[in-house]
């Protein structure tokens, strides 16, 4: 298999059920693979998905044994909890960790050790997170006319609308937050198909709180020497962590450094990344304005132990 490139047949299905599995396959391998699209007769196929009543056939049965790769036989009848049983896959796809573990176990497993051996330079720069504020300032760009589908290793997130400020969300997703993986395009119409629109969020507190639940990204995006601005308060929807919340908060919407600011309220650093990682905000250079503390004069023991003492004198005097 190319190190970059996977070659996927998909055989004997309908245009619709065709789209549905390409797009749960694309949200399932990892996005450093180009996925193409071939047919099952490609003798470079790496992997292929066939309509269980054209499995039984001369000619798919020849590919199958003369090249060996792994493949998936398709049905419709909705069996085994829609897990893949026997080499048998059903639609509609619901449970997506099986076909996740299958993909992972039969096409890139092998993939993984052969390649990690033979890295370039080039694999390894390709290969680097792309997790860091410019990603996401390209994603929440307000000048976007067009909505965009989240997803990740698991499936569809939700689809956004960032002009209007609005999130429609996956209610089939059992976690509320997103590992390696989470990627974003342009909406597809069979993506809409995915989500509920009877339910808006507002997209930029659901977004906050999604990424807060989420905090692998954190380091990308907020090193311990970073300064930063955030540009809005946010609204977290649980009580937990509130009070710790508030006061970030309070310090980085004037701007601050993240090692210094965890220091000044006493707490722990990936706590103040994790809050950085998670909002909409600007890195500031270390000139600009910056959160400053109110000083606490310092009191010497010398001058506690004069007033302690004129405070004794005025009291035995009646002064």
């Amino acid at each position: 298999m190319n190190k970059q490139y996977i070659n996927i047949a998909i055989t004997g299905l309908s245009s619709n059920h065709s789209e549905e599995l390409k797009t749960q396959l694309r949200n399932l391998i990892p996005q450093e693979y180009k996925i193409n699209w071939s047919s099952a007769a490609d003798p470079s196929i790496d992997c292929l998905f066939i309509h269980e009543n054209f499995y039984d056939t001369d000619s798919i049965q020849k590919i199958i044994q003369s090249q060996k790769f792994p493949w998936l036989k398709i049905t419709k009848r909705q069996q085994g909890q829609n897990l893949i049983h026997e080499n048998t896959l059903s639609l509609p796809i619901i449970h997506h960790e099986s076909l996740s573990n299958w993909i992972l176990q039969h096409l890139l497993n092998t993939t993984i050790e052969t390649q990690s051996h033979a890295l370039t330079e080039a694999d390894t720069q390709y290969k680097k997170s792309p997790y860091k504020l410019e990603y996401f300032s390209k994603m929440l760009d307000q000048e976007r006319n067009s909505k965009l589908h989240l997803f990740d290793t698991l499936g569809t997130i939700a689809i956004i609308d960032v002009q209007n400020n609005i999130a429609w969300l996956n209610t089939t997703r059992e976690q509320d937050f997103t590992e390696f993986g989470f990627d974003y395009d342009i909406a597809s119409t069979s993506n809409f198909m995915k989500v509920s629109r009877k339910q808006p969020h507002i997209l930029s507190d659901w977004l906050w709180q999604f990424f807060w639940n989420s905090p692998l990204f954190l380091k990308e995006i907020a090193p311990e020497d970073g300064h930063f601005k955030i540009h809005m308060w946010p609204k977290p929807s649980q009580n937990l962590d509130r009070k710790h919340i508030f006061q970030l908060s309070s310090c980085f919407i004037q701007g601050g450094k993240i090692s210094k600011i965890s220091i000044q309220l006493d707490l722990p650093i990936d706590t103040v990344q994790r809050f950085i990682a998670t909002n909409n905000l600007s890195k500031i250079n270390i000139w600009d304005k910056h959160y400053n503390p109110p000083e606490t004069p310092q009191v010497s023991e010398e001058s506690n132990f004069i007033k302690s003492f004129f405070g004794k004198l005025r009291k035995k005097l009646g002064i």
